[in-house]
């Protein structure tokens, strides 16, 4: 078949450029390659994205700056292709593209898409050698004669001030997948496929000795603890809710790469991607939930220090209040915000206590998700 001797050829050919990349970016720093589709597909996805990266890649999409856009005629513009109901791939993923492009300012953190706006994004070499691998492994073999074509860029003007930056750009349906798997293993990226019926063809790529994959691996199943059902966020919310976050989720992936140790000690080379997932399940589910478990505990159980010293103030706030009769009233106030005072001191050194175990787990951002 052609697309398996143009796969073979492609794995050549990335094989030997990831040998030759060094990775400099911080292990702590999560991030991940987008494959299905040029934007996520679905709000929940978005959401989902935002919870588990702090950065995902878009490779070879363009969509314009934050700011850069006339948000109410893009509106008009959207609604306006909407109304044709054409339901073709590609233009479905025009108005998805656009629709995100009004969204810059909210997701603009952690959604890295192409940032040259003169003239179309470039996909790589070897992408359109892939893609048609990927339409054989879709559709079949072609017949006899068959002379396959494929959608290279596809761009689209947006209303905005600027017509050399208000624009849409990005490879075509099955293109797109193609260049992003390249991308991925090109710069030893994990792979995001939230599409289980898109098929990803194999190409180098191993998660043994490969922390930032295995953290990868680790955090998506620590995450599937806390949202078995995920509730989509607008980017709106999704931005507050990584600003109220920031601050526990370095601890997180450092918790994270810290398990990495065990899972890269209890895999081989040779396992496939699904084996290595299970025994991630299993570290997840002996390591993370009993240790989450506890936390929660820590932060909602009404134990007997928390509810006595509230009994105690309950019970000495009356006996004050009654003898202000016999005292002056300012003395009387005095004592009582003085025990007030000392409740909330003793309550705010206990609460200190019980932020520093969170912290020092990093598990407390799965607290927070748990939440929402």
């Amino acid at each position: 078949m052609i697309g398996d001797r143009e796969l073979s050829i492609a794995r050549l050919k990335i094989q030997g450029t990831i040998l030759e990349m060094s990775d400099e970016r911080p292990l702590e720093t999560l991030e991940a390659v987008y494959y299905p589709s040029q934007v996520p597909s679905s709000p929940e996805s978005l959401t989902l994205l935002g919870f588990l990266f702090d950065r995902v890649h878009f490779p070879a999409v363009y969509l314009p700056p934050a700011g850069s856009l006339d948000l109410k005629e893009l509106d008009k513009e959207i609604r306006r292709i909407a109304a044709f109901n054409f339901n073709d791939v590609e233009s479905i993923q025009l108005l998805n593209c656009m629709v995100l492009a009004g969204k810059m300012e909210y997701i603009s953190d952690f959604c890295v898409f192409d940032e040259k706006p003169a003239g179309l994004p470039a996909i790589d070499e070897m992408a359109p050698h892939v893609a048609n691998a990927l339409e054989q492994m879709i559709f079949g073999p072609p017949p006899e004669n068959f002379i396959p074509t494929q959608i290279g860029m596809n761009t689209k003007g947006l209303p905005g001030g600027d017509e050399r930056i208000a624009y849409v750009a990005f490879p075509g349906w099955s293109q797109y997948p193609a260049n992003a798997l390249i991308y991925a293993a090109k710069n030893q990226l994990p792979l995001i496929n939230d599409d289980p019926r898109f098929p990803v063809p194999g190409l180098p790529g191993n998660a043994k000795n490969n922390a930032k994959v295995l953290a990868t691996i680790l955090t998506i199943e620590s995450v599937k603890l806390v949202l078995p059902k995920i509730r989509a966020l607008t980017p709106e919310q999704l931005r507050e809710f990584r600003s109220e976050t920031a601050e526990l989720v370095k601890p997180f992936r450092l918790a994270m790469l810290r398990m990495a140790k065990d899972l890269n000690a209890a895999i081989t080379s040779e396992m496939t991607l699904n084996e290595v997932q299970e025994h991630a399940k299993f570290l997840v589910e002996t390591s993370v939930y009993p240790e989450l478990k506890e936390l929660e505990k820590i932060v909602h159980d009404p134990g007997k220090p928390w509810y006595r010293r509230a009994v105690d103030l309950a019970r000495s706030a009356p006996e004050v209040i009654t003898s202000f009769s016999a005292m002056p009233k300012n003395l009387a106030l005095a004592i009582l915000l003085g025990r007030i005072a000392g409740v909330l001191a003793d309550v705010r050194d206990e609460q200190k206590d019980k932020e520093h175990k969170l912290g020092r787990t990093g598990l407390h951002f799965l607290l927070k998700l748990k939440q929402q």
